[in-house]
């Protein structure tokens, strides 16, 4: 009972300290549980919602209609679906995608309101919706007739709304989806046709065989290569990895600060430990009693932050689920994650705040009573500098800080800890900033794109030509591109900013850096319409990050794959063309990818604040709790310099001041490994998708990130000033009197 009631009470006497290392943890709780409990549920959402809902195995389009289609699914064991799809103009700039609604594949999820009943019904997704103030009950005209929203829906094809398959920003101020009975959308002349299929147990290229016999690919996508589809599981791969590394950092740093803690409060109380011994406390009660500190942290801080990690779990689910049109399905605990977030600070700090408690006891009970054993060791390092001839107070600040370097070396680990927390939310956002406004702006000099549904010969009227297909080889699918030599449309550089011209073979940094080809390698291709394959050379390497790409020579790309000589497939143009609707199978324009982008950085601004916020609040903790130990510690040499004197702004600057070279110290550490550790977390993250994201970091997040640092610094000696006041001259004389 007594030392339970000295448990408590050194816990109140110290509130400030244990309180913030308390708050690490539920910090680390909040996280661990939030984000890996979000992250498991939104992938069994989404795998659900894709097996319920038969999402795609690939999607392609003909040059002319498929006649036979049952046919066609008997002999190969697929399921095809005829999906027909129009875009009408919603307003100034703005695109709506009317899809049928399909039976077979891709079949749609009501979200909220009612499923279509009539032809005059039509359902919406949501985001689309929420950007255009569009209400379930509300009349909309598209395409000259009037339509009912019912309700808003999701479309496993469209768990991304992207005008383009191979875009990778969502607009909803420009582009939606929308689904109505396919007896509506069949009656219109602008309507187009391609096909979904879902393979059972024959292969894609049997079909492609199969209706190549007869027919024409002439476009082809499978369902990893759809960033409709695909870019959701590397983001919910980021969720997840950021929930299972991030806390663990949280928890290393608390686990320190509490073994610190420990360490110092039973230095203190060597005699209390050997006057607990000489009345007949037993050795296990005395380990209780300190592992109570630690336990009793760890599991009122685990438990709440496991409580709010519960109740953040939800907003966290809808906003996601919000961003990529998914359905939350159900939402489900998961017991595993739930019980290694309540266990695992107990079951980290356990063992070795024991091993702490053990070390102090096996010094001898007569020791402990006299107040151990306290000897000042001079080190081999303080042993170098010729202190004799320097000032005192200079002296005085390089004996503190050799014989203090394990907490040193802490407060750098601690603080390149919090540059790396600060920093993400900065190059995340600069990286975005360099992918869109300046690779994507400098690479494609062209506002429009139009693809043919055939080989064309014909000179346009405007604009640059090329030729276009998709390839696998060995590890991925690939894009090839011909392009005619003098071609400015695309404008690729290397890695020494030399301009590249189209009359070699030209490989993107994406592309290479996923299959690890270098300049001089070969590749192996095949054609994915076609069923040609062929080995290409790799000339060069260009400093493009979008997509999976391979330039080459035009007449060289028509020749490998006997097309027509002279043939194209594709326009590129800086203007609107007039082109015959029938011969056009997609038209993208590069405005809707920086509009996307301009409409994403909205919200990334805010999550850089918030990180940089929680950043800030977790280095103010770590400054504030190692100096506040620093305080306590040198009590006695504060009161001594106070009855000599000194003031307390040089006591300060003594004691404290010189810290800020090694805040300093570890803000530069902190720099190159937050941009090799982000740059292996968007590795991990871009595996599956068709681009990588380089990672970069301006001078402007440089400069705001070491102000904040800065300023935890001097916040975390402001709240300490009132403790290093509190400390007066009589300590040093009543301990010199003792």
């Amino acid at each position: 009972m007594p030392l339970r009631k000295k448990l408590f009470r050194t816990i109140m006497e110290k509130k400030a300290q244990f309180f913030s290392a308390w708050f690490l943890i539920v910090i680390s709780s909040i996280v661990f549980y939030a984000f890996t409990a979000a992250g498991a549920n939104l992938i069994e959402n989404l795998d659900l919602f894709f097996k319920e809902n038969k999402v795609e195995d690939a999607q392609f389009i003909t040059q002319q209609p498929l006649k036979d289609i049952t046919g066609i699914e008997k002999k190969n064991g697929a399921e095809i679906d005829e999906r027909y799809v129009a875009d009408v103009s919603y307003g100034k700039d703005t695109t709506l995608r009317i899809l049928d609604a399909a039976e077979d594949v891709n079949l749609r999820s009501v979200v909220e309101g009612e499923n279509l009943s009539s032809e005059r019904d039509i359902l919406v997704d949501k985001g689309f919706a929420k950007a255009h103030d569009i209400s379930i009950g509300n009349e909309v005209e598209l395409g000259g007739e009037t339509f009912r929203v019912t309700g808003y829906m999701a479309i496993p094809d469209y768990i991304y709304p992207l005008k383009d398959e191979s875009s990778f920003l969502k607009n909803p101020d420009a582009f939606g989806v929308a689904v109505v009975k396919q007896s509506v959308i069949s009656k219109w002349e602008d309507h187009q046709v391609y096909y979904s299929v879902r393979f059972a147990h024959t292969s894609p290229d049997e079909l492609k065989k199969e209706i190549n016999q007869t027919n024409q690919i002439i476009k082809w996508t499978d369902k990893k290569d759809n960033n409709r589809i695909s870019f959701i599981k590397g983001d919910i791969a980021g969720v997840k990895k950021m929930g299972q590394f991030l806390p663990v950092g949280i928890l290393f740093i608390s686990m320190v600060i509490i073994l610190i803690l420990l360490w110092r409060l039973m230095k203190r109380e060597y005699v209390q430990i050997g006057t607990l011994y000489a009345l007949g406390y037993r050795k296990r009660e005395i380990i209780r009693h300190y592992l109570s500190y630690a336990g009793i942290l760890a599991i009122t801080g685990s438990v709440v932050g496991t409580i709010l990690g519960w109740l953040f779990l939800h907003p966290l689910l809808s906003t996601f689920a919000a961003y990529y049109n998914l359905p939350v399905l159900e939402v489900k605990p998961h017991v595993g994650y739930l019980l290694t977030s309540l266990l695992l600070p107990l079951v980290l700090f356990t063992p070795l705040t024991y091993y702490l408690v053990q070390r102090v006891l096996k010094i001898p009970p007569v020791s402990l009573i006299k107040g151990g054993e306290r000897k000042v060791k001079v080190n081999r390092l303080e042993r170098l500098f010729r202190l004799k001839k320097l000032p005192f107070q200079r002296k005085f600040v390089i004996r503190e800080i050799m014989r203090n370097l394990p907490r040193l070396l802490f407060l750098i680990i601690g603080v390149m800890f919090a540059t790396l927390l600060l920093l993400f939310g900065f190059v995340t956002k600069n990286s975005m900033e360099y992918l869109v406004t300046d690779n994507f702006q400098q690479v494609y000099d062209y506002e429009y794109s139009y693809l043919f549904n055939a080989p064309q010969t014909a000179e346009p009227e405007s604009g640059q030509v090329g030729a276009v297909a998709p390839f696998t080889t060995e590890k991925e699918s690939v894009t090839i591109t011909g392009l005619k030599p003098d071609n400015t449309s695309i404008r690729l550089k290397d890695s020494s900013g030399e301009k590249l011209r189209f009359n070699s073979v030209i490989m993107n940094k994406s592309l290479s850096d996923k299959l690890g080809i270098e300049e001089g390698d070969s590749i192996r291709v095949r054609n994915e319409l076609t069923d040609k394959s062929f080995t290409l050379t790799v000339d060069h390497i260009a400093e493009s990050y979008l997509g999976k790409m391979i330039y080459m020579p035009l007449d060289e790309f028509n020749q490998l794959n006997d097309y027509p000589s002279g043939s194209y497939t594709e326009i590129y143009s800086n203007k609107e063309l007039t082109l015959p609707k029938e011969k056009i199978v997609s038209t993208t324009k590069s405005s809707d990818t920086i509009n996307g982008f301009q409409e994403m950085i909205k919200p990334l601004n805010y999550g850089v604040a918030a990180i940089a916020f929680v950043a800030a609040i977790i280095a103010v903790i770590i400054i504030y709790i190692l100096i506040s130990l620093l305080i306590e510690e040198n009590s006695f040499k504060i009161s001594l310099m106070k009855v000599i004197g000194y003031r307390e702004r040089t006591i300060m600057n003594m004691m404290i001041g010189y810290n800020i070279w090694f805040i300093i110290l570890g803000y530069v550490i902190g720099i190159p490994v937050t941009l090799l550790s982000i740059s292996a977390f968007m590795n991990s993250i871009t595996a599956e998708m068709n681009v990588t994201i380089p990672v970069m970091l301006d001078w402007k997040s440089v400069l705001i990130s070491f102000v904040i640092i800065l300023a935890s610094y001097y916040i975390s000696l402001w709240l300490n000033h009132r403790k290093l006041k509190g400390i007066y001259m009589k300590e040093a004389i009543n301990r010199s009197t003792e």
